[in-house]
């Protein structure tokens, strides 16, 4: 039987708040972390404040204590005797994907322990007395769940004399082995504010009428032809309705309210200039694009030769990787003012991300 304690009881103190009761796409931090295990864990234990009984009847919730060794110790009593196989998790770690659960456990069930841990990246230092750069291939940085063959790990923690941050260090104290395996770099835990991503959609529509003319502003490009985009500034509809769809996830007002028809100042003005000034307003609100993707509905001119350009030129103001940008052309089978070539119109969506 496969069980999982899900440590949850910390105050929050460097988080400066219950972080566990923090909104992230709907729902709670702590259910986005117990939903995880769902399908993989036969039972769920969870060490939290009693309030927590009523959103999770199906679990065992149990009170903590005043450290996380004791909080543990909560958790490995209200196991079933069942219970073979036990993930010991963060609940401040709502980002675990099922496929590293699922891992974890296959690897436990023969070497008794199972450790998730990502390589160093940055430069390290010691900085104790004699402060020095150290090798930062012969270190890892660990995560949660570790899962442990439940009677080994509870003879570990009847031992353990002092308070530990870890449960690795706790079996290998014990045991001196241990199993380390790969994990995840999106399963980071939420300590500060701003760990939490706050992501947001949008949407933008522009459509502008097509008169004849040398040439049209597109995405930014300039495409020759006989047709002319009719509009207060360079009539760019692509640009506008992706400002629009920035300015919208922001629940800011559109573009009419920032560069109006009524302001001789915009008067030809070139969107791509416009665009940087949208993202110049996002960004003081907090937010930055992390992609945006556009369908151009035109009977003419042809825009297929053109998307790579514009999608260049859109990811550059937005400072997000081309392939972050998504631009499509169709036709409206001849349907309406876009069929009938007198228009060219934009749908655009867009999803920026809170700093």
């Amino acid at each position: 039987m496969k069980s999982v304690i899900i440590v949850a009881y910390g105050k929050g103190q460097r988080y400066g708040a219950d972080k566990l009761s923090e909104t992230f796409l709907d729902k709670k931090v702590l259910r986005h972390t117990v939903d995880a295990f769902y399908n993989l864990a036969d039972e769920i234990v969870i060490v939290a404040d009693g309030k927590w009984k009523e959103d999770f009847p199906f679990a065992k919730v149990v009170e903590g204590g005043e450290t996380r060794t004791q909080s543990v110790r909560a958790g490995l009593k209200a196991l079933s005797d069942k219970c073979d196989l036990v993930a010991i998790h963060d609940g401040a770690r709502p980002f675990i994907g099922k496929g590293l659960v699922a891992r974890l456990f296959e690897v436990a069930s023969s070497t008794g322990s199972a450790v998730p841990c990502l390589p160093v990246t940055d430069t390290l230092f010691y900085v104790g007395d004699d402060g020095h750069p150290v090798c930062r291939e012969d270190y890892r940085t660990v995560q949660t769940p570790q899962v442990f063959d439940r009677q080994r790990i509870c003879d570990a923690y009847e031992q353990a004399e002092d308070d530990y941050t870890d449960d690795g260090t706790v079996y290998y104290n014990k045991w001196g082995d241990l199993s380390l395996v790969d994990g995840q770099l999106s399963n980071r835990k939420i300590t500060y504010k701003g760990d939490i991503p706050q992501y947001r959609t949008g949407v933008g529509f522009d459509v502008h009428p097509l008169t004849s003319g040398n040439g049209i502003v597109l995405g930014g490009c300039r495409i020759d032809c006989n047709l002319h985009l009719v509009g207060h500034s360079d009539a760019d509809v692509a640009m506008h309705a992706v400002m629009d769809a920035l300015l919208s996830a922001c629940g800011l007002p559109d573009i009419g309210h920032f560069f109006p028809d009524t302001d001789d100042a915009y008067k030809g003005a070139d969107s791509t200039e416009l665009l940087e000034r949208v993202v110049a307003t996002i960004s003081s609100e907090g937010f930055h694009a992390v992609n945006v993707s556009a369908v151009i509905m035109a009977e003419c001119p042809r825009i297929a030769p053109y998307i790579d350009e514009m999608k260049k030129r859109i990811s550059r103001i937005l400072d997000i990787p081309c392939d972050c940008v998504g631009i499509s052309a169709t036709t409206t089978e001849k349907l309406g003012i876009v069929g009938q070539g007198k228009g060219i119109a934009v749908h655009a969506n867009a999803l920026v991300v809170k700093n």
